[in-house]
């Protein structure tokens, strides 16, 4: 009889784990969670698949800037920071307007480089990844001459420097999805991503240029013919 207590017991024990073995993947399955393993970094972290990582800009701000160049449009998503504002300043003011993305390194990224003031800027958290628009750094202070990453996967250099460097795991894990250039960290400010007419900077970076000893200097510079800053996002293409 005692026998039978002890086993009944067991049973009911057995039985109870495993319903809430059941019920906790039911919870997981149900809200989004996934366990996902980090390549190169060794780690296994638990995140919503639905969140956005922390370290990439939004595309759903209400601030646009449409940027027409001799070589087509792109349409950027600027986001709230004392940076982006910097831009719709300079923007709005017609600074950018005939200047030349001269700087086009294929796979890296296109610059607009400029003669204009450097000026204090707040950092962000925002990482370069593909697609992402910012300001080069100049010692503390921000320079008006804007970029974009071009490269939509990483080098094995950037590769190499992700897993010897001090990422977290959702960092490197948004590199290693989206692509950019994880060397630039802590060197530029992130303040806008491009939410369409990305084949326009793809474009502009495929031109010929003098190659890494000519600091990829454009043969035939792409100029932009106007800036304009709306309030309303347009659809994504």
């Amino acid at each position: 009889m005692k026998k039978l207590k002890i086993l009944a017991i067991i049973t009911i024990i057995i039985l109870v784990i495993f319903i809430a073995a059941a019920a906790a993947l039911a919870y997981f399955g149900v809200f989004g969670f996934s366990l996902e393993d980090t390549p190169g970094i060794g780690n296994i972290i638990l995140s919503p698949e639905e969140t956005k990582n922390p370290y990439e800009v939004p595309d759903d701000y209400e601030i646009t800037a449409k940027i027409k160049t001799s070589a087509g449009e792109m349409v950027i998503s600027l986001s709230d920071t004392s940076a982006a504002e910097k831009f719709i300043s300079l923007s709005e003011s017609g600074f950018f307007v005939g200047k030349e993305f001269s700087v086009l390194a294929e796979n890296m990224f296109i610059q607009v480089k400029t003669e204009g003031e450097p000026f204090p800027s707040d950092k962000t958290d925002f990482s370069p990844i593909y697609g992402t628009v910012g300001f080069a750094m100049e010692s503390d202070l921000a320079s008006p001459s804007f970029f974009i990453i071009t490269n939509s996967s990483l080098s094995g250099i950037s590769k190499a420097f992700i897993e010897s460097g001090d990422f977290d795991a959702e960092k490197a894990s948004l590199y290693l999805e989206k692509g950019g250039m994880p060397e630039y960290e802590g060197k530029v400010i992130i303040f806008g991503k491009v939410i369409s007419g990305m084949e326009t900077a793809e474009k502009i970076a495929s031109g010929e240029n003098s190659g890494y000893t000519g600091g990829y200097s454009a043969k035939e510079p792409v100029i932009i013919e106007s800036i304009e800053i709306t309030h309303t996002a347009p659809e994504q293409e």
